[in-house]
């Protein structure tokens, strides 16, 4: 393999490097601290979804593989390969562009916002240990 400009960093993700570590964690951290006190529209909609992590990350893998059941079948005609068949029963050329992924982002958020604004107040309503676990 040749050598990169970047290579003299070496960085591995599996198992973590402390490098990888830094150049990920570092950059949010500090991100993080430079949006603690921001106030506004935007802030208070992020905020939304920093109080129900979980329901999000739980949420959104579902609504995803709905969404890719639905492509598949719209481009394809056939999403069997996504229920439970062999994953390399895909079709050549499945997928979408750049572009099409970050539709796709933009849809995944619009769409749990109302879900998590509205499991953000259950949470709130309900004062029980455990809620806050979800």
């Amino acid at each position: 393999m040749p050598a990169t400009v970047l290579s003299f960093l070496n960085s591995e993700k599996y198992p973590p490097s402390l490098l990888y570590l830094m150049m990920t964690l570092g950059p949010g951290l500090l991100w993080l601290a430079a949006f603690e006190q921001a106030q506004g529209r935007l802030a208070s909609w992020l905020i939304t979804f920093g109080r129900v992590p979980f329901f999000y990350y739980v949420a959104h893998l579902f609504l995803i593989h709905a969404l890719a059941v639905a492509f598949a079948g719209v481009t394809t005609g056939d999403a069997s390969w996504l229920l439970g068949g062999k994953p390399s029963d895909k079709p050549a050329g499945y997928g979408m562009g750049l572009s099409g992924v970050y539709a796709t982002t933009v849809l995944v958020v619009l769409i749990l916002y109302p879900l998590c604004r509205g499991f953000a107040a259950l949470k709130a309503h309900h004062r029980g240990w455990w809620w806050s676990y979800l």
